[in-house]
């Protein structure tokens, strides 16, 4: 592998938000995918809905907005800051398994 896309590939993970859990966030528990929510929104609400709807990683990585709405995350504007979370999230563990790959 070119050691400049692979600098740059470890120099992105460096700042992804999952540094606090060690696993794939699909094999998150109920309380990891709430730690996540905390660190994220800065008020535990969410992390709250996540524990009232047993929200596991794999169900998190899934969250779409309309899944959000009836969790009852409102306004709208808080879903799509949430779901531009998850969208790196996402893209961050298909990173990570690309280059666990390499």
């Amino acid at each position: 592998m070119d050691t400049r896309l692979q600098d740059g590939a470890e120099a992105l993970l460096e700042g992804c938000p999952t540094a606090e859990v060690s696993r794939p966030a699909g094999q998150w528990t109920v309380a990891e995918v709430g730690a996540w929510l905390t660190a994220r929104s800065g008020a535990g609400e969410l992390a709250e809905l996540a524990r009232e709807h047993a929200i596991s990683g794999r169900a998190l990585l899934r969250l779409t907005e309309g899944t959000l709405r009836r969790m009852g995350v409102a306004p709208r504007s808080r879903r799509r800051e949430l779901l531009r979370e998850l969208l790196r999230l996402r893209l961050q563990q298909e990173l990570e398994e690309l280059l666990s790959v390499i």
